[in-house]
Parts: structure tokens; sequence; C-alpha cells
């Protein structure tokens, strides 16, 4: 099954700005940057306005014939790392580095070991193209997790030889730089580097048809302290003056006042439609026509957008096509600080339509940043709600935590949409505390029908969620899950696949192993299961075949959960440890204890990784780990077992029938001084004898046993006596808890 799609990679993200005739050229510049990316690193850092991309596409330029370079623009959402590491990787495939998995999967079931995996795969990646590559990472002072920056970190610390990193930001970005400076490792490009020279100051001058003495110049370059972007905007209100040098001497104040003023002049100079655009346009950190239309209401966009290219209005195109733009971003923020201060109410209408478009497109992200910059947060919770399967299917749950986080001081926060949303993301991460009041809250919020993730109603979605994570008991569980069957009954939605899962585990977990088999076989074949609930529903059937007696089948189930796991690359995903157990149990039971306890310790370690999950896989993990331990001598290891089981299950010894039972007889099993094998044991019994042996697990009568093998009361009684002696066993209940225990069943 393929994994959900999110919102793709801006293709501007993976481009540097196109080259623009009107750019001065700077040589000395481009020089500079091409002796300092022999280094590892290079860092360019300047406040806005200081040319520093236009640098690095300069230079850029110059070597496209050469060696490949990947460019990546960074913005908040990268924040996630999924988000950051997928649009990375993106941009290296560009660049011609070929990797042997599914990024996009393998990064969106990484999302508790990035650092571990992700990054090291993209090392060796960089190193396996054996040829220089440099890579671009544009606006870095984006870049304020404090888990991306550590792997950023990591990158950089084991950059191989040939690969080169060009950072740019308007700030030293929170990344570990002391130490490349200190190790001749890092070469850096700052604001005094990127200030103009009275030179270039010139040349802008006379590409705008302005002609200063060298006087005015140098005044210009004292009063604009060499910011390219002041002079720019000097150059444009200088045009058509008859007395641009009085102009000169007239300004005055620090450089964020000369901006001011410089950006209202051009504004003011502009005509009313146009200078409305401009300012409604302000707005979006990009744009394109259609947007255009829709935000302004007007079909005028298209001609707007050609007559700012024409004039050099600071309009800068951001994909190949040309049809994707921006300002740049000083101009943009002056032009948004105007519509600001003069017509605030229609900030807040252009970020609502732009939202409806955004959302529309399926552009998720930045639907939902409008809708709360609008004021619209309770249509940025629906829209989260539409969506936080998909991001969460794609490893993209910070992304999520960030939407709730930014709903969180809104009356939104306490709507049907964000608290269900809030409670899964909550219990999906180990947080109970914040699971337990979002359950609370759901519990006295009145149903009004289908939530928008598809789920029938609030109370669907809550009994579902206690379903799943079992956090107050079997016997909560199972009722919970009884009543949500009866809600989710139309199967062409994945909530049927969670809600028949959620049944067949709790009965599972109780000990009604058929109920258990019925249902998780429904869920493991119904339409639209989202892998994580096909590996669940596998493993868990899995673990109930076994225990019925049917080894081969909980033998070919288990290796389905384990196939499930390797083609969506969930090996790092908690939620993948139950295919390790059911694995481990099929190798226990075919006698391979090695492998078993192999299996079963990888199974165990994304497990420890989110402590605060539902205890129920963990539970099914140890004790299968702890009779493989029994069984292998590893008696010191299964009692530390032992007593973590008990830890996890505190609840009253009349709801947890079935998991004492097991436990039992795990404990059996470690009091034996010679545990013997379960291919040994089943040597020492019959054919017949293990036949009566599988069917006294079931709640057949001994007579019944005896009328469906053809034979007498008394010949099963026989075999059955035998049966006890051979296992040590007293009773029915005690033989079948003990060849569980040893694997024979």
């Amino acid at each position: 099954m393929e994994r959900a799609a999110v919102d793709s990679v801006i293709e501007s993200k993976l481009h540097p700005p196109p080259v623009r005739a009107e750019w001065i050229a700077r040589p000395r510049l481009v020089e500079s940057l091409a002796r300092s990316v022999r280094l590892p690193v290079v860092l360019i850092a300047a406040p806005a306005g200081f040319g520093k991309s236009t640098l690095v596409t300069q230079w850029y330029e110059s070597v496209a014939a050469a060696d490949p370079t990947a460019w990546l623009c960074l913005d908040p959402g990268d924040n996630d790392a999924a988000r950051l590491w997928s649009h990375l990787a993106t941009a290296l495939q560009r660049a011609g580095c070929v990797f042997d998995v599914n990024m996009a999967e393998f990064i969106a079931t990484s999302s508790t070991a990035m650092l571990t995996r992700v990054v090291p795969r993209v090392i060796d990646a960089l190193e396996a193209l054996g040829r220089p590559v440099t890579v671009v990472l544009d606006d870095c002072h984006a870049l304020r997790s404090a888990a991306c920056c550590e792997q950023l970190d990591y990158l950089l610390d084991h950059l191989p030889e040939a690969v080169h990193v060009v950072l740019i930001a308007r700030s030293d970005p929170a990344l570990r730089l002391g130490r490349l400076r200190v190790e001749g490792r890092l070469a850096e490009i700052r604001t005094r580097d990127l200030s103009f020279t009275s030179d270039e100051i010139r040349a802008v001058l006379q590409g705008e048809g302005v002609r200063l003495s060298a006087a005015a110049i140098a005044e210009l370059a004292r009063r604009t302290e060499g910011w390219p972007a002041a002079v720019y905007l000097a150059a444009l209100s200088l045009g058509g003056r008859e007395d641009p040098e009085e102009f000169v001497h007239q300004l005055s104040g620090n450089n964020r006042f000369i901006a001011d003023y410089l950006t209202e002049e051009v504004l003011n100079r502009q005509d009313a439609e146009l200078r409305d655009f401009i300012l409604d346009m302000s707005v979006f950190d990009r744009f394109d026509v259609s947007l255009g239309n829709h935000v302004t209401q007007t079909q005028s966009s298209s001609r707007l957008l050609r007559v700012l290219e024409r004039t050099n209005l600071f309009l800068i195109p951001t994909d190949a096509a040309g049809t994707w733009f921006r300002f740049h971003h000083l101009f943009g923020t002056f032009a948004r600080s105007a519509l600001e201060a003069t017509n605030p109410d229609r900030v807040a209408l252009l970020h609502r339509r732009g939202a409806e478009w955004f959302a529309a497109h399926d552009h998720i992200e930045e639907a939902v940043r409008h809708h709360l910059a609008g004021g619209s947060a309770h249509d940025a919770a629906v829209l989260v709600q539409t969506n936080w399967v998909r991001y969460l299917d794609a490893g993209r749950i910070a992304t999520v935590l960030g939407w709730l986080r930014g709903l969180r001081d809104s009356p939104a926060d306490r709507s049907a949409e964000t608290t269900v949303t809030a409670a899964w993301v909550a219990a999906l991460t180990g947080r109970q505390v914040e699971m337990t009041h979002r359950l609370a809250m759901l519990e006295s919020m009145p149903d009004d029908g289908p939530l928008p993730d598809g789920t029938k109603s609030v109370e669907s979605a809550r009994l579902l969620i206690r379903a799943m994570f079992g956090y107050d008991g079997p016997d909560q569980m199972l009722a919970d899950a009884r009543r949500v069957v009866e809600l989710e009954t139309d199967e062409n939605s994945s909530w049927y696949a969670v809600a028949q899962v959620a049944l067949g585990h709790a009965s599972y977990v109780t000990g009604d192993l058929q109920r258990a088999r019925d249902r998780l076989g429904r869920a493991a074949g119904a339409m639209g299961a989202p892998a994580t609930i096909q590996v669940l529903a596998l493993a868990a059937l899995s673990l109930c075949e076994a225990e019925l007696g049917a080894t081969r089948t909980a033998a070919r189930l288990a290796t389905m959960a384990m196939r499930v796991v390797e083609e969506h690359a969930m090996q790092p995903m908690p939620q993948a440890s139950l295919a390790y157990t059911a694995m481990g149990a099929a190798l226990a039971a075919s006698g391979d204890l090695e492998a078993a306890w192999s299996v079963l310790a990888t199974g165990l370690q994304p497990r420890r990784l989110v402590p605060g999950l539902s205890p129920w896989p963990l539970i099914h993990h140890l004790l299968v780990m702890t009779t493989v331990a029994a069984l292998s001598d590893r008696h010191a290891v299964a009692n530390d077992l032992l007593l973590e089981l008990e830890d996890l299950t505190p609840w009253a010894d009349a709801t947890m029938a079935a998991t004492r039972t097991r436990m039992a007889a795990v404990r059996r099993l470690l009091r034996q001084p010679q545990a013997i094998a379960p291919a040994e044991l089943g040597d020492t019994l019959t054919p017949r004898e293990v036949e009566v042996l599988r069917r006294l697990q079931g709640s057949q009568s001994l007579r019944e046993i005896a009328n469906d093998l053809y034979v007498s009361h008394n010949t099963i009684k026989t075999f059955t006596v035998s049966l006890y002696r051979k296992l040590g066993a007293h009773s029915r209940s005690e033989a079948i808890s003990i060849a569980r225990s040893i694997a024979l069943l």
C-alpha cells in the first residue's frame, strides 16, 4: 500500500533565483566565494537585502557546467525533520545522488531515528557519488528546531571529502559553527564583504539612468552604509528627479528609516491599481496569476505581474517556468507593513482568501498558515483534522504538532476537530496526560455527525483511541472496541479496519481467541487499511493462531507482517514492534531460539524510544521474549523481563486472566532446572497426543473430542493423562499454558 501523499516539494525551493539582466556583476565576491568553497563549509551571513542569494546565484551560474550543485531554500516548515530531509534528499537526487531506498517512505518511517538512520544514508549517498558536489542551503536562519540543527551538525561534521556546503542566512544559524571555525573548515562572508562599493553603487545608478557626482555617490554610500537593498531603492526613487543630488543629501537616519522612506517613495509613485496589487500580494511568500486573481477578486494579475517584471519593482521569479513569484524580502516586508498600517481588515481578508486557494490546490501547510494568520482558526482546525492522518503517515508528526500549537490560544483549540486530532497525536507520541485531558474534553462534546478525517462521530473517535491504546485495562478496552465496531461499519473507510483491529486485539488480550481470529482477519483484509494497521492485524493474528496451535499459519502471518514493515521501511517505528514479536514467536516455535532472540531484541529497541505508548504491544513482546530467554538459558534476563511485565500490568487480576495465565506459564518454565526445548518435547509426544493437545485449547469436552477423533472416551482420558505427565501439568489449563510457554502450541 502506498504511503499517503502530503504537500509535494515546492519546486521553487530547489532552484536558485533566476539570473536577472539588471543585476550588477560582482566579480570580486564571486571570486571570493569560489575560493571559499574549497573549504567544507561556507557561511554567508548578513541582514536582509545584502544580496546573499544573488551572490551565490551568480557564482552558481559561473560553475553550472562544472560540478553538480544541490540547492534548497529553507522555510519555517522545514523545522519538521521529515520535511527537511525529504526536501534535501530531493535536491541531492537532482544533483545526481542515488539512494538505495524510496527516501520519502524511508524518512517517513524514521521520524524517531532521523539522526541514526536518515542522515547517515544521506552521507553514504554523497560519498557514493564519487565526484565533487556543492550543497546550498538558503535561508538557514529559518531552521530553529534543536533536533533539525543537531542533524545538520552531524551532516557537516561527517561531510565526505568532495562535498561542500554553503549556508546562507540573515543571522548565524543555530549550528555548532565554532568547532568548524577552530578546525579551519569554515569560510565566512559577512555584511562588510557584501556591502556595495562606490563603483558598484555607480553601476546600479547607471542601470536606472541616474547620474551622480563622485561626492554624491560617496554620500549615498555613507548614508546607506553600502546596503544593497537601500541602494536599489534609492536608485528607483532618484530616477527622473530633477535634483537627485539634493535628494541624496536629504536622506537621514539609520538604515531602517531610510528603507521605510524609500519604500514609501516607490509605492507612492505607482498608479493606484498597481500599488494596491503590490500591497495585496505582499501578504504571500509566493504567488502566481491564479492566486492573485482569487485574492484580489479581479482578472488583472497577469497584466500587473508583467508590469512589475518590466519595471523591475523587486519581483523575483521562483521557478524555471516563471509562473511563481515573490517580492524581494525587504521590499515585501515593508509593503506588508504599509498594508497593515493602512488597511488591517484587508490583511485578514487576504489571508483567508489565500487559505481558500491554497487548500483548493492541496497546498495544506500554506493553507493552514494563512487561515491562522487571517483569524479563521476554526477553518484551520477543520483543515488540520482533514489531513492529520496523511501527514502522520508521511512521518510529518512535527508539522501536525506545530499546527496544534498554532491553534492552542484560539477558541478552535476547544473544538471537536482539534480535540480529536490532539488526542490521537498525544496517544501516538506517548503523552498520556495530554491524551487523558483531551479524551475528557470529548466526553462532554455533542455528537454532530462525521468528523473531517472520516471518523463517524466524536464518540467513535474517543472510543477508537481508548480501544486502540488500552490504558484503562482489558475490560474497558474490550467494551470500547465492541461499541466502536457498531459505529464504524463502512468497509470502504480506513476507520473500519481500525475498529476491527481494536476489537480483535482486545479479544486476544482478554483470551477470546476465536473472536480475535475473526476480527483481526477482517482488519488484515480490509480495503484502505493503513500500513500500521495491516502490521498490527497480521502480527496479532499470528500470535492468536500460534496459541490456537496453528503454528504454520502463525509463521506465514508473521512473515506477511514483516514484509509490510520492510516494504514501507517501517523498521524504526514503534508501531512495527508487534511484527517482530510475531516473527520471534514463530522462530522460537520452529526451535531456532538464537534467531528468535535476535529478532525480538531488534524489535524491542524502537518501542523503548517512546515509553509512554500503549503498554499492550510491549507486554506481548516481553512475554514472548521472556519465554525465549528461559528456553535459551538466559534466566537472569528472563527474570528482569518478568519484573518489567509486572510494572506494565497494574490492573486487577480479574481483568487480566489471560495475561496472568501467560505470565504464569513463563514462571513455571523458569522454575524447571532444565527446560525442555520445544523440538525435544515434541519428539516425546505421539502424533495422536499432539492432536489431542491442540484440541484441548478449545472449549470441547473430552467426550466431544473423542467423538471427533472416532475413539472412546476412555482412550481420550488415557491420552490426556499421558500428556499431563509428559508436560508436568496437573490440569487441562495448566497443560495448555505449559505447551504455549515452550512454543509447542
